[in-house]
């Protein structure tokens, strides 16, 4: 019974090794890529800035969009449009304020 048991230690010691060796190479793999992610960060935040700050925003497709389509519909329509959908939502939420009081 004790070569069985001693026999089970043995190979409880090999699995625990290996669990360790194998912990000590994940826990310096995530390391590594956390060293390597925070370089190439600060790398594309020192990059210099190209272009007009307007197409630098994040809106910059909203606001090509908007552009297209006043050339296409015309000022009026546009303008007209835009009142239109702005309007529309705030006259709705201040009729529903003003009903649920």
């Amino acid at each position: 019974m004790t070569r069985s048991s001693s026999n089970m230690n043995d190979a409880q010691r090999s699995i625990l090794a290996r669990m360790a060796a194998t912990r000590a190479e994940l826990v310096a793999t995530s390391h590594v890529s956390r060293v390597v992610s925070k370089s190439t960060a600060v790398a594309r935040n020192r990059s210099p800035q190209k272009g007009p700050i307007f197409l630098q925003s994040p809106y910059a497709g909203l606001l090509a969009a908007l552009l297209v389509g006043t050339a296409v519909l015309g000022p009026r329509r546009t303008i007209g449009t835009a009142v239109r959908m702005g309007l529309m939502p705030w006259i709705t939420s201040s009729v529903r304020n003003l009903a649920g009081r």
